[in-house]
């Protein structure tokens, strides 16, 4: 092997044993994104699977079809004019298998990188009639008139004015409440931004306060933060860090009647309707979440009492059934611990990342971003899958991944993806 096999041959071995350090960690990922190995990096890990024995996990027909295709695809592209580039960056790997499924990927050494029309691996072809590209920054502003401004296409600097608030629209795309400080310029109003499936924007609150809207989602808030706590209201997925302030208590209302109580704080709260739970997720600080005096309650002694929980930094409150009355008298919260906080804020951080979870799970990430329908057909795998790629790739070159990886088939009909 030359020099540079042998260095990341050794620091794929310390990936793969839970041993790399940070420093190593960096300095895998710059050869890697440097994109100048690929064919050495090819090398190392196809050496890799033919000397390294083989996990009880993984069959012996999923590793010939890893091996088949990763030949087929080097073909495929030798043809392909002008390929266009798609480096998928995978951040940890816990076993040999993950590298198995990692190289039928194409993804350490950018195998995925043309988009077209047809891709065969291993006898199994990938049809599609035209692609879908990513989501983007796309959101709807509904002011306190109820008028609405289309933030994609808004030029930037100042939208409006709500009372002594200016509503300013960045260079970066970001909307931004900017209170002038004057007074008697009107009430206090209120002000929705929505984003749609393939959409997410960022916004900066009066009190300083920057929230992150992931796609098909919405916070309701007021022009100027006023009384004695700073209320907002949420659907969807929304990152917050919160602005600290002491006499001012931060709320968020989430649908299902719970809420998060903040001082100053950052934390992710995932609230869709097609999403079996609720789950706020803290980064930083402390929260509070709670069924409180306006949410469900439980019924006691005839009594309605409030539950609510305690978060650590680190920790997640799932609150089950959340679309559904609840009427029990236990606590509706279940804590994990220890949640995979990549995958709590890959949304945020432009990737899809997802560790030991269900096709099902996965698809519903790209139906709300791809602003596609998910059809399934046939009887349908459970199989836990580990998975990571940008946000900002065609949805063409997410379902090849994904067929490699499973033995599942991904057909494209206009804007519906059939998985069977």
């Amino acid at each position: 092997m030359s020099e540079n096999q042998l260095k990341l041959q050794y620091l794929l071995e310390q990936l793969t044993n839970n041993q790399i350090s940070r420093t190593e960690f960096n300095e895998l990922f710059t050869l890697v994104n440097r994109g100048e190995y690929e064919e050495d990096i090819k090398a190392v890990l196809i050496e890799g699977l033919r000397n390294e024995p083989l996990p009880v996990a993984m069959e012996q027909e999923r590793l010939n079809t890893v091996l088949n295709s990763i030949i087929t695809t080097s073909q495929v592209q030798e043809q392909v004019e002008a390929p266009v580039r798609h480096m998928i960056f995978w951040k940890r790997m816990k076993a040999v298998a993950a590298i198995v499924l990692l190289v039928g990927a194409g993804i350490w050494f950018g195998v995925i990188r043309n988009t077209p029309k047809e891709v065969v691996t291993n006898d199994k072809k990938t049809t599609l009639t035209k692609d879908v590209a990513p989501g983007g920054n796309k959101a709807i502003l509904t002011l306190g008139d109820n008028s609405t401004i289309v933030l994609d296409n808004a030029a930037n600097g100042q939208l409006a004015q709500e009372g002594t608030t200016n509503v300013m629209k960045s260079k970066d795309g970001m909307i931004a409440y900017s209170p002038t400080g004057g007074a008697g310029r009107g009430a206090v109003s209120w002000n929705t931004l929505t984003t749609p499936r393939g959409g997410q924007y960022q916004l900066v609150l009066p009190d300083g306060s920057k929230v992150w809207l992931n796609a098909a989602s919405s916070i309701k808030f007021p022009s100027l933060f006023t009384g004695n706590e700073r209320k907002v209201e949420m659907t969807g997925e929304v990152y917050f860090e919160v602005a600290k302030n002491a006499k001012q208590p931060f709320k968020v209302t989430i649908p299902g009647g719970a809420a998060v109580e903040v001082l100053g704080t950052h934390f992710n709260v995932n609230a869709y309707d097609d999403e079996e739970t609720v789950k706020t997720t803290l980064l930083e600080g402390k929260v509070i979440v709670k069924l409180g005096a306006e949410s469900r309650k439980s019924e006691v002694g005839g009594q309605k009492s409030e539950q609510s929980v305690v978060l650590k930094p680190g920790e997640q409150a799932v609150l089950a059934e959340a679309h559904s009355p609840f009427t029990t008298h236990h606590s509706p919260f279940t804590i994990d611990h220890s949640p995979d906080l990549d995958q709590v804020m890959a949304w945020k951080n432009g990737l899809f990342h997802f560790e030991n979870v269900d096709i099902k799970t996965v698809m519903r990430q790209i139906s709300r971003w791809y602003d596609v329908e998910v059809e399934y057909k046939g009887a349908i795998s459970n199989e836990p899958l580990i998975i990571e790629i940008p946000r900002n790739t065609n949805l063409s070159d997410v379902l090849k991944v994904l067929e490699t990886t499973t033995a599942l088939k991904l057909k494209v009909e206009g804007k519906k993806v059939i998985v069977m």
